[in-house]
This record gives C-alpha cells, structure tokens and sequence, in this order.
C-alpha cells in the first residue's frame, strides 16, 4: 500500500518497505498541505501559512502517479470530489472579494463557466443527489447545504450535515445522529455508542457502511488524546467497535483515514493499518510514517 502524505512538499511512502519520494514540481517549504481522493486519484492543495482571514487561495494539483507531473488544476479556495470521481469542484476567486463555483475535471478544463459564489463557501462532496456545501464556512451563521449545482436549488439543509454519501445524508445532533434518505424523504435517529457530539465521519467507497471516529483531544478534560472507532452500517443502522478501540494517540490532529478499493478501513497512525470489516485484528505496516505530517494521507494505490 502507498500513501501520498500531506507533508510539505508532499511525500510518497510505501507502508512495507518505507521507501519515500516527493511529487515533483509541487511547492515545499512553510505551506499549509491538504490531500483528499477523488475517485482514484489524489487532489493536493498547498498555500503559504495563514492567518484565517487573510488567507490566499491554494494551489491545486491532480496527483495521476510515479514517472508523471501533476496536472495543475489552479488555485481555489475549497476543493470537493465529484461524483464522477474524474473532476473537482472548487471555490475559484476571480478578483478580491468575489468567486464563483466551478466544476473542473482532473485534467485541468472548466467544465461550463460556474456561477457566483461566496468566498466563504465551503465545498465538500458531490453525490447524485447533489453538492454538499458549508455556507459562510467560519463564521456563527455556518450552516451545511446540499443543493443542486446545476440550479442553486437546496435539497437539504441543516447546522450540522457530518457526511453525504450514495443516497443518504448523514446529520449530526446533540445526543444522536439521523440519517436522511434522500430518495424518500425518510429519516432514522440512531443512538451513537459514545458520548461525543461532534464525531468525524467517513463513509466507505460504496456508501454502504460509515467509520465513526469518536475520538477526542483532550480525555476527561486532560491533555490525553483519543481515537475510538466504530463502523454504521446505514442498511440496518446497527454499529461494530473496531478492534483495539479505543486507544491513546499522540497523533489525533495529523493522523487520518481512508477507504481501499477493496473495502478495506486505512488508519495512519505513527504506522499505516489496515482492518478489513469483521477481521479479528489490524493488519499493520511495517515502516513507520515520516515526522511532519499535517493533514491526512490517502491511498494511492
């Protein structure tokens, strides 16, 4: 298994051997790095250090593997798969103060001319159902919007949606979670199995199960960080605690979680692991990941 690590400049490893590159003609040095997959291809944003107002738009490269250059995608604000897995959608400025949304495939070509959009706006992820957006990211007034690209037209709306995936939304509450059927309107509370009220979602490839990470920086109000993992399986909405949960990290914020094409849960956390739903145990790497990590890595391959 390879992962391409948000360090800065980005860094190739490979989880067994532990051997390491770099992505040629991407910028190092005191950035700020972010890597997300979209379909089978890692996306990477880079900007110079920031304070949150006054931060510049980042640039952006589709990563399509060793031996090729990535292909710039140019510079955003926020950057969201599609749900064709081949193109982004990004939050473009056009002057100081205004932007537009657009939809750009991974070889670098608008695809129509976008349409205005706050320069708050954050883009997260396209599904058949729509674009799920935050509007006025960072500010008391954020609120989560799925709405039809095409028209504007909102979907579904609500203060907290932790995840879209397939044809289900996932909402976050104050003691549970709701899942939303998108096809029929229908709605499901589910109690979580851990107190914590702002978990991290991630739903697996085919949007049949979702990793819910609640884990927490600071344990019973102390300095200790945790990560305890469970898996939602949003057909019958039952939960599964993956094996060694919960544990200790020194590593919670840099660390990160991906999905394999084979269905397979990737943690990266000082090692790589892997745990296959319903194995009895983690399969782990055999090299430890690389200092400096500040974002999540994601599979390559």
């Amino acid at each position: 298994m390879q992962l391409l690590l948000s360090t800065s400049p980005p860094t190739l490893f490979d989880a067994d051997t532990g051997a390491k590159g770099t992505v040629p003609g991407v910028p190092g040095g005191d950035r700020l790095v972010w890597v997300q997959r979209v379909g089978h291809t890692p996306v990477v944003q880079t900007s110079p250090q920031c304070q949150a107002d006054t931060c510049a738009p980042a640039d952006v490269y589709a990563y399509t593997g060793p031996g090729t250059a990535p292909v710039s995608l140019g510079q955003a604000f926020s950057v969201a798969p599609g749900a064709d897995g081949d193109s982004v959608w990004v939050i473009r400025q056009d002057s100081p103060g205004n932007c537009r949304l657009q939809h750009v495939s991974l070889a670098g070509s608008a695809l129509g001319p976008g349409t205005v959009a706050s320069c708050r706006t954050g883009v997260r992820q396209e599904t058949s159902h729509g674009l799920l957006i935050t509007v006025d990211n960072g500010t008391a007034e954020t609120v989560d919007v799925l709405i039809d690209p095409a028209t504007g037209r909102s979907v579904e709306q609500d203060p907290r949606i932790l995840a879209a995936t397939g044809d289900r939304l996932i909402l976050g509450g104050l003691t549970d979670l709701t899942v939303v059927d998108l096809r029929d309107g229908g709605r499901a509370k589910v109690a979580p199995p851990v107190v914590q009220s702002t978990p991290y979602v991630l739903p697996n490839r085919d949007g049949s199960l979702a990793a819910v990470d609640f884990g927490t920086p600071a344990w019973h109000s102390t300095d200790i960080q945790t990560r305890d993992l469970w898996l939602l399986d949003l057909h019958d909405l039952t939960w599964q605690q993956a094996p060694s949960m919960p544990y200790t990290t020194s590593h919670l914020k840099s660390s990160g979680l991906d999905w394999s094409p084979d269905g397979d849960l990737l943690l990266d956390d000082g090692v790589v692991a892997a745990w296959h739903p319903g194995e009895p145990a983690w399969r782990l790497g055999a090299a430890k990941i690389p200092d400096a990590q500040q974002f999540p890595g994601v599979s390559t391959s």
